[in-house]
């Protein structure tokens, strides 16, 4: 591996990460985890090779991106989550496994496991399921499912789920990290920055759809002359670095007018979330670190660790300097965009942001 191009990834982990983001996109929590729960115990009773399991948790853990578009399971959702995965690096070509279907080839499990799985976790409460309700889920398959999934499916769900234990563990975070992980192989992989950035730049596109962070942040990095590695990764931080915002209301993040106190506070712990998002992703504890101290201030009175100048690094003070100005030149609802020079006049006034950055930045956005 060249570390100056390349870094380990695992995929199954980054997915596993983000799925607190994507989840609680619709106050759903655990919701993929369990669908990857209950995907993988079939795929156990059945056999699946290492490379299925893997790819099979994959899809169960990215199709809940579909949330960011559509809070059901509409066409939408699924064609949705389907273009997201096609960036992704699977280990095995299943070509449009995310789609939904009425019916389903018989020699595709790994469709069908996911796609039942989907509507079984989808139909029941799992967070707080009473057993006696193991009843109607016999039911329901019966009469809904039992037509379009295949005998093999149906049959190794009833042997997976007879015991009380399997619902217990979908009520049980630890239970579900416990099983998914126990029953994976590991296949990190070696991936460019390039292609790290492709996918986290996805990701970014769905939170900020107007946002050109991204150019501000590669413009920058060319000013300061960093070294390929340094630009990539500084990159993939700026892409990942309001991942948190998924925690927060769309009431609030979208509000047309100004927020008042108790909305600020809650704003305010978005950086907290994506501190524990991305703290979760293994090789990205430098890319975690410029990720949440964006609104960290080097006067201390930033937000939400109050971290300060000595604690800052120079790539810390830099990302929270092109943040801001994103923002401020950013269409709002309760406002119109800034322009450059009203950017800059506003970041000089606040104490807390590097003046000399911005002065640096006022020179390599004017003529842009």
């Amino acid at each position: 591996m060249n570390k100056k191009k390349e870094m380990n990834f695992n995929l199954n982990n980054f997915l596993l990460a983000l799925s607190l983001s994507f989840d609680s996109k619709n106050n759903c929590i655990n919701y993929s985890k369990r669908v990857a729960y209950i995907s993988l115990n079939i795929g156990k009773s059945l056999n699946l090779t290492p490379q299925e399991m893997s790819d099979l948790c994959s899809y169960s853990l990215v199709h809940g991106i579909g949330y960011f578009k559509s809070n059901k399971l509409t066409d939408d959702f699924f064609n949705f989550s389907q273009e997201f995965s096609n960036n992704l690096p699977f280990l095995l070509k299943n070509d449009n496994i995310l789609l939904r279907k009425k019916e389903f080839t018989n020699d595709n499990y790994l469709k069908q496991i996911l796609h039942f799985s989907i509507l079984i976790n989808n139909q029941f409460n799992f967070e707080k399921f009473d057993v006696k309700h193991r009843a109607e889920i016999i039911t329901f398959i019966k009469s809904e499912l039992n037509a379009v999934f295949s005998k093999e499916i149906i049959d190794s769900f009833f042997t997976v789920s007879q015991n009380n234990s399997f619902y217990l563990d979908l009520e049980n975070e630890n239970e579900l990290l416990y099983f998914i992980f126990s029953n994976l192989h590991d296949f990190t992989t070696i991936l460019s920055f390039e292609n790290i950035l492709s996918i986290t730049s996805q990701v970014y596109k769905l939170i900020n759809e107007e946002s050109q962070l991204l150019d501000i942040v590669s413009k920058a990095s060319d000013f300061y002359e960093f070294e390929h590695k340094d630009k990539l990764t500084f990159l993939i931080a700026a892409s990942l670095n309001n991942i948190g915002k998924s925690f927060i209301s769309n009431e609030i993040i979208n509000k047309n007018s100004k927020l008042d106190t108790f909305e600020y506070e809650v704003i305010k712990a978005y950086p907290y979330y994506t501190k524990k998002v991305l703290s979760n992703i293994m090789g990205f504890n430098d890319i975690c670190n410029w990720s949440y101290r964006v609104q960290e201030r080097v006067n201390g009175e930033g937000y939400p660790f109050g971290l300060d100048g000595k604690e800052l690094s120079l790539k810390d003070r830099l990302l929270a300097v092109l943040v801001a100005y994103d923002s401020l030149s950013s269409k709002k609802p309760y406002r119109e965009a800034y322009i450059h020079e009203e950017c800059i006049e506003i970041m000089l006034k606040e104490d807390g942001l590097d003046k000399a950055i911005i002065e640096d930045l006022n020179i390599f956005m004017k003529d842009s």
